[in-house]
This record gives C-alpha cells, structure tokens and sequence, in this order.
C-alpha cells in the first residue's frame, strides 16, 4: 500500500492506492478522507469520506456502515449529522446511529462500535479517552456483481469546549459483511493531527506522549482520576530518580485552595514496570485533597518532585501543569 499526502487550501487529504491486482476481489473502499487542520472549539466543523464501492457478487438489503473515532468529550453521537450522495441516488441521503442492539453479525457478540475498536483500536492516538460512533445508511441497497458505486459522505459535528490535538479515524463497512475481518471489505483511515483551539482549560494532545498524563482527560467530581509521570519521553531533571512524588493543589469554586504535597506515602507514586520510568497515582479527588461538602473542584495544578524536593518537573512553559474540571 502506497499512502500519499496532498493538501488543498486548508483541507489535508490522505490518498491509500490498493495494488491493481487486489482490486477485482475488493468490495468497498476508503479512498481518501478531507479534513481541516485547525477548528475551533465549539463551532461545528465539517469531515469527508470518498467510499467506492465494488461488489464481487450479488447481495441484497445491504447497508452502508460509517465509523467515526472522536474524543469522548465532543459527545459526537448527539453532535452530529451524517449525509452523503452517490452516483446511484438522486439528491442528498441521509445516515442513522446504529441502534444499540443491532449487532453486526459477524461481531461475535460485540457492538459495532466494541468490534471496530477491538480490530483498529484508537489508532495512532497516545491516550484512550476517545470512542467510535458508528452510524448506518437510512436506505437499504440491493448491488449486482460488477456494479461500481462512488459515494461521498459528510460528516458534520459541533466540537466540544475543550482545546486538543487529536487524530480522526474512519471506517467504512457494511452490514452484509458485518465486520467478518475480510480486509478487502472493512477499511479505516486516520488523519494527521487536528489541532482544535479557542476553548476551555490546557491543550489535551492525544497526538504525541508527554511527561504528564492524565486520565480520563476532563472528569467531574465523582470520578476516579489517575496522574502519570512518563519519565521516558524526553530528558528531565528526575531521570535516575528512585521514588517519585505527586505535589498537586486543587482549586475550588468557592476560591479556597488545598494542597497535597508531604512527599510521603500519600503522595508517592507507584513504578508501573520494572521497565521504563513511567509512574502512576490514582485517588478520588474529593478524599484525596479532603474538599470540605459544598465545594467543588474546578481545576488541580501539579508537578513531579523527588524524595527531599531539591528537584520539580513543571511543564515546558515553566508553569505547573493544570488539569480542569468539567461541571456535572
């Protein structure tokens, strides 16, 4: 497979060629996807699909299966339109979430959404707080062996509030196959990095690795968070460093602010591996900083000390690193 990349005005597209002996036993394909390089938090921004569509039989009642690998924050199964046009049909036709309990039928029992995650997960993102939603034709096809379909479909969604950097993914199937792991009838493509600006709180970049991590990447106060320090991404002040410390501070709705920083057995942060140097600490945050009852936690700001704090990894910026809340 020949991967190629052109741009044209702000639109970047990703061109995959299939090897010209493949092509009289492919089905379905992904030719090309269009996407901005930027967006804008909030504001709705537009996703192509060029899909060919080549049957090697006969097959009837058949839909056409788009997936669509987003942040989960932009709750895109709410906040989006999918519609396409064809060479076979008249005038704009429009697509449909699949319902829950309609399983493709070669999933083994998994959702379609489970099925497309387990064979492509989330591609070359670094951090897993993203999701497929997979939507489905309105209309029912009938195809003959030999027929060539071309289809274009749009995929439209208001973009959540946060700022991030993400790569798209997109798939293309259909429910006559029903993700049966035939390559030459399931396709998925992924953009390069999509860099949404003008919203809430620090960039999540589920494009590159950092020192820090965190997941998942916005929380409300009930939920579980866990704070890592990947000591192997690049050079840092704490590379050789035995015991690693999570010095945070979280910040309140009602102004008041609540430190954690003792450097002891609270703080420490547990070595995932033998191997490597990345570190981990999870809490609830409500019990770990001990909010008092009606206060609630907008934002936590942090960094990675050593056993006497002599040395502190802050971000690049020569801040702390900030981790918000979202309300709820």
């Amino acid at each position: 497979m020949k991967i190629e990349f052109t741009r044209k005005g702000k639109l970047m597209r990703l061109t995959a060629y299939l090897m010209l002996f493949l092509l009289a036993w492919s089905c379905v394909f992904l030719d090309d996807i269009e996407y901005p390089e930027t967006a804008t938090a909030g504001e709705t921004a537009t996703f192509s699909m060029n899909v060919r569509i080549e049957p090697a039989e006969d097959a009837s009642n058949a839909r056409l299966v788009v997936g669509y690998l987003v942040p989960k924050s932009w709750d895109a199964a709410n906040n989006t339109t999918v519609t396409y046009t064809s060479n076979v049909d008249e005038g704009v036709q429009t697509s449909s979430l699949i319902p829950e309990g309609n399983l493709p039928k070669n999933g083994n029992g998994l959702t379609w959404q489970e099925g497309i995650k387990e064979q492509f997960g989330f591609g070359p993102n670094v951090l897993n707080d993203m999701e497929w939603v997979v939507f489905w034709t309105d209309k029912v096809y009938n195809v003959s062996n030999g027929e060539k379909i071309n289809a274009k479909f749009k995929l439209e969604t208001k973009l959540g509030t946060e700022n991030l950097r993400v790569k798209l993914g997109f798939f293309i199937n259909d429910t006559g196959d029903g993700l049966s792991g035939d390559t030459k009838r399931a396709k998925a493509l992924f953009s390069d990095c999509i860099e949404v600006t003008g919203g809430d709180g620090a960039v999540t970049d589920f494009c590159e690795l950092h020192l820090n991590s965190a997941q998942p990447v916005t929380a409300t106060k009930d939920d579980i968070l866990t704070f890592k320090f990947q000591g192997d991404v690049s050079e840092n002040a704490l590379n050789g460093a035995s015991e690693i410390f999570f010095c945070a501070t979280a910040y309140t709705d009602n102004g008041n602010s609540y430190t954690v920083c003792d450097l002891g057995p609270s703080s420490k942060m547990r070595k995932e591996s033998d191997f490597g140097n990345t570190y981990s600490i999870t809490f609830w945050p409500g019990g770990y900083f001990n909010i008092p009852a009606g206060e609630s936690i907008t934002r936590i700001e942090y960094s990675f000390k050593n056993k006497d704090g002599s040395i502190e990894v802050i971000d690049n910026n020569a801040s702390l690193f900030q981790y918000f809340f979202k309300c709820g």
